[in-house]
């Protein structure tokens, strides 16, 4: 994988793991029987700027790799993680198979 694309993807993958943590938290926040409203707001800020820097990762990647930014990115919004986990197993074939050639 070009150092430019795998910079981008871990960059992805940062942003993703964010989200999952705001998320953890604003679950377990939410349990909780008079939960903080501050808090909860946060965390919900939170979880929508790491979704959408996830997404504008993931459409760096796709650019700089050189496929098609409209029909992977609606496959990754749409899909969620399993869009983002096909790109990449997909990126990652195609890097194996380069190497191998």
């Amino acid at each position: 994988m070009k150092p430019a694309v795998k910079s981008a993807v871990e960059s992805a993958l940062v942003a993703l793991l964010a989200a999952g943590c705001c998320l953890w938290f604003l679950i377990s926040a939410a349990n909780l029987e008079d939960p903080p409203a501050a808090r909860m707001a946060f965390l919900g800020i939170g979880l929508g700027c790491s979704i959408v820097a996830h997404w504008t990762f993931m459409g760096v990647v796709l650019k700089r790799s050189g496929r098609g930014l409209f029909p992977w990115m609606l496959a990754i919004v749409l899909m969620g993680p399993v869009g983002t986990a096909a790109l990449l197993a997909l990126l990652a074939s195609e890097d194996n198979q380069q190497t191998a050639a």
